[in-house]
């Protein structure tokens, strides 16, 4: 994965928007500097207020930050799903590329926070799904290590008190960095990057299932917040037509950077 061109990009989009970039920034500092807690907010953000390294930097600690925390763990699912819809399509090379990030990138620094806030640590469920599909395995059994994997990322995700400006901020952070991977994927209509285009289908799948998974209470809550995002999330479904397409691709990350700002619009209301 190109990391740094990844983050930096969405850095920019994000700053040049104006909206926040904690989440992001969060996946930007544990890929290059090894941070295993914290997280960068925007540039400006925090100025004077001794919070920082650095001028405008804000730290923020994912033991305690809801949105990031929550936004890691749907990344590592998202990767995940990708991994595993591909096993099940029969395109098991490219399955096995996605089974590498969840825990080299993204899960070891996510460790301490799960911790911190009282969950469990799904390391061996990882590990079991990441070797089932790197030796091949039946396709029963990858299903059922996947099955088992999603249960204990679920478990680490019931730890934090859930709400509905939590729970859309995260949902935005997913969609956000899907456009920092279709960026990168996509250029002028042709899929230069398979496996970028790949993960921005896998974060915005479990940004729809996020949203699915909401308590009926929170729902009920806003039930026309929870139809706009709903159907801002269905807007972008045919930038995929399909998991592993060849040639053309009618899509281009404008429409996810789009639709992740009006989704934090929605979130901004409670």
């Amino acid at each position: 994965m190109q990391e740094n061109r990844k983050k930096w990009i969405s850095l920019g989009v994000a700053l040049a928007s104006g909206v926040s970039t904690s989440a992001l920034a969060a996946d930007f500092v544990d890929h290059n500097h090894t941070h295993s807690n914290i997280v960068l907010a925007a540039a400006g953000e925090g100025e004077g207020e001794g919070e920082g390294e650095g001028a405008g930097v804000t730290v923020i600690d994912l033991k305690v930050n809801d949105v990031a925390y929550l936004t890691r763990l749907g990344l590592i699912r998202g990767h995940l799903l990708v991994g595993y819809q591909l096993y099940s399509e029969g395109k098991t090379e490219m399955a096995i590329t996605h089974m590498k990030h969840p825990r080299d990138e993204l899960y070891t620094g996510l460790v301490p926070a799960i911790e911190h806030r009282g969950g469990e640590r799904f390391d061996a469920a990882l590990t079991k799904l990441a070797d089932s599909i790197t030796n091949k395995a039946s396709q029963e059994a990858v299903t059922a290590a996947y099955q088992d994997l999603e249960k204990g990322i679920k478990a680490a995700e019931s730890v934090v008190d859930i709400d509905l400006k939590t729970s859309l901020q995260s949902i935005k952070e997913l969609v956000r960095t899907a456009a920092d991977e279709y960026a990168i994927g996509v250029e002028e209509g042709k899929l230069v990057n398979v496996h970028e285009y790949q993960d921005a289908y896998g974060f915005v799948e479990l940004a729809k299932r996020r949203l699915d998974e909401l308590p009926e209470g929170l729902r009920q809550q806003s039930a026309d917040s929870f139809d706009k995002v709903n159907g801002y999330l269905n807007g972008v479904s045919d930038m995929w037509p399909g998991i592993a397409p060849e040639g053309d691709v009618d899509g281009d990350a404008s429409r996810l950077y789009g639709a992740a700002a009006r989704i934090e619009i929605e979130a901004l209301n409670y």
